[in-house]
C-alpha cells in the first residue's frame, strides 16, 4: 500500500497532528529485522477531499452519514497503480454528532498491518480487494488479497480512544472526540486517499509482491456504522491501452479484433469488429488453409459466411493458452430458422488488394472471382442464449468476459470486457 501526500485527510483517529503511516509503506524487503514504519507531521488545518471520479459509489446510513468510495478509473494496465479515495460525509444541514458504533457489515476490512479487524487502529472505515467479481450477497465466500507485506514486523500503537465524530453540516470535516486526555480532540476531514499496485502472497521468508494480473477485481469499503459499498475494476491485457488486439501472420495478413469499450452496463450492446488486412504493398494471393485455432468461431448465425475469420465470447477470464478448455456462449438463437445470404463452398483463394482489407474471393479451379468483399465484419450483441428445448436470451451478467477472434491461417486474438454491477 502506498500513501500519497493527500494523506492529510486520513485522520478520524484522534491522533492530533501525528499520523503513523506504517500501514501505507510499500515494503520491498522481507527482512523482519528491519523496522520500515515511518512517522510524519501534518498541518492542523482540515482538508476536504474532492470526490469527482469516473468510478464511484456511495451509501447513506440512517445516522445521516454518507460513505463514498471512488477509483480514478474502471480499467488499468498491468503494473499501474489504482488510486482509491474513501470519504465519510454528513448529509444533514445541521451539525451531526455521531457516536462510534463498531457495527461493521463485513469483518475483513482494514487499511494496513496495524488493523486487527475493521477499526482496529481507530479508522472509522476500511477496505478490502478481491480477485474476481463479487457482490454484497456472495462476499462472505471470497478471500481478500493481502495489500501489505505481512512478513515485515511493524510496531503498532493501540486502538485510538475515539468516542464520537461531530460533523459539520454537509461536510466530511468533523471534530473527533477522545476519551483520553493524552489524545486531545482534533478536527479533520474524515477521508483518505492512497494507491495500490498489487498484493502479497507466500509464506515468510518467501513473501512476494504481485502486480494486479489481467482480470476483474472487486473493491469493498465499509464504515463502522454498517454502510458497505462495492466497486469493480478491470486490469486489461491490452498493452496499447485500448480494447483491441492484432496479429501479423507469415502470409502478410494482419488480423485485428476490437471492441467499442472495456466496460459495459447490463443490457448494453457490445460491438465487436474483426478485420483482415493485407500489409503488403502488392496484391497478395493467399490460399485457404483451414488451420482454425478454435472451433465454433462465427460472425453470424450462418457461421463465418465468406470470411476467413470468426469470433466467439466466453464467460470468464481466459488467455490464448487456456481458451480451448472453455465453452463459447451462444450468441444466436439455436432454435430459430435464419435466412442466410449466399455462402460459397470450396473457397480456394483470397486475392487481397495492396495495403487493403478488400479481397477477391476465388473458388477452386475458377479464374474469375466469385465476389469481391471487404474482409471486415461487425458483430453486435447484448447477451447470449441459454436452454435446450426452450431457449431464453439473457443479458451479460456482471463479470468479466473473453472475446476471441481467429482466422483460418491460425491467428488467434484475445481481448476482454467487463459488465459492471
Amino acid at each position: 500500500m502506498k500513501c500519497v501526500p493527500r494523506i492529510i485527510g486520513v485522520i478520524g483517529l484522534s491522533l492530533g497532528m501525528l499520523i503513523i503511516t506504517a500501514g501505507c509503506s510499500d515494503h520491498t524487503t522481507s527482512d523482519t529485522s528491519k523496522n520500515t514504519s515511518s512517522t510524519s507531521i501534518i498541518p492542523t488545518s482540515p482538508t476536504s477531499t474532492n470526490m469527482s471520479s469516473v468510478n464511484s459509489a456511495s451509501s447513506t446510513s440512517a445516522n445521516g452519514l454518507s460513505l463514498s468510495l471512488s477509483l480514478d478509473s474502471k480499467t488499468y494496465l498491468p503494473g499501474r497503480e489504482v488510486s482509491i479515495v474513501i470519504d465519510i460525509k454528513n448529509t444533514l444541514l445541521t451539525e451531526n454528532d455521531v457516536p462510534v458504533s463498531d457495527n461493521w457489515s463485513y469483518s475483513n476490512l482494514g487499511l494496513g498491518p496495524c488493523d486487527n479487524g475493521p477499526g482496529g487502529f481507530g479508522y472509522p472505515y476500511g477496505i478490502a480487494i478481491f480477485q474476481g467479481n463479487y457482490t454484497p450477497l456472495n462476499l462472505s465466500t471470497a478471500t481478500p488479497l493481502s495489500l501489505y507485506d505481512y512478513s515485515v514486523i511493524v510496531p503498532c500503537p493501540g486502538p485510538m480512544p475515539s468516542t464520537a465524530y461531530d460533523f459539520k453540516p454537509l461536510s466530511d470535516i468533523a471534530i473527533v472526540l477522545s476519551s483520553a486526555s493524552s489524545f486531545p480532540n482534533s478536527t479533520f476531514a474524515i477521508n483518505i486517499e492512497f494507491t495500490e499496485a498489487g498484493y502479497w502472497t507466500g509464506v515468510s521468508p518467501g513473501v512476494t509482491k504481485h502486480d494486479f494480473a489481467p482480470g476483474v477485481y472487486t473493491i469493498v469499503a465499509g464504515d463502522e456504522w454498517g454502510s458497505l459499498v462495492v466497486l469493480h475494476f478491470t486490469v486489461s491485457q491490452d498493452t496499447a491501452g485500448g480494447n483491441s488486439a492484432r496479429s501479423l501472420s507469415v502470409n502478410g495478413l494482419r488480423l485485428s479484433l476490437s471492441l467499442d469499450s472495456t466496460i459495459y452496463q447490463p443490457g448494453q450492446q457490445v460491438t465487436i469488429v474483426i478485420d483482415e488486412t493485407n500489409m503488403l504493398s502488392k496484391t497478395n494471393n493467399v490460399s485457404t488453409a483451414d488451420k482454425w485455432p478454435l472451433t465454433g468461431l462465427s460472425v453470424s448465425p450462418c457461421g463465418t459466411l465468406n470470411y476467413p475469420f470468426g469470433v466467439a465470447i466466453f464467460q470468464g477470464y481466459y488467455a490464448s493458452g487456456d481458451i480451448s478448455s472453455a465453452t463459447p456462449l451462444k450468441l444466436y438463437d439455436p432454435l430459430a430458422v435464419y435466412s442466410c445470404p449466399m455462402v460459397l463452398s470450396e473457397i480456394d483463394t483470397y486475392a487481397f488488394q495492396p495495403l487493403s482489407d478488400i479481397a477477391a474471393v476465388f473458388q477452386i479451379s475458377d479464374t474469375n472471382p466469385v465476389s469481391t468483399e471487404n474482409m471486415n465484419a461487425e458483430v453486435q450483441t447484448t447477451g447470449y442464449w441459454i436452454g435446450s428445448t426452450a431457449v431464453t436470451l439473457t443479458n451479460f451478467d456482471p463479470g468479466v468476459y473473453t472475446v476471441v477472434g481467429g482466422d483460418e491461417w491460425g491467428s488467434l486474438l484475445v481481448v476482454h470486457f467487463t459488465v459492471s454491477q
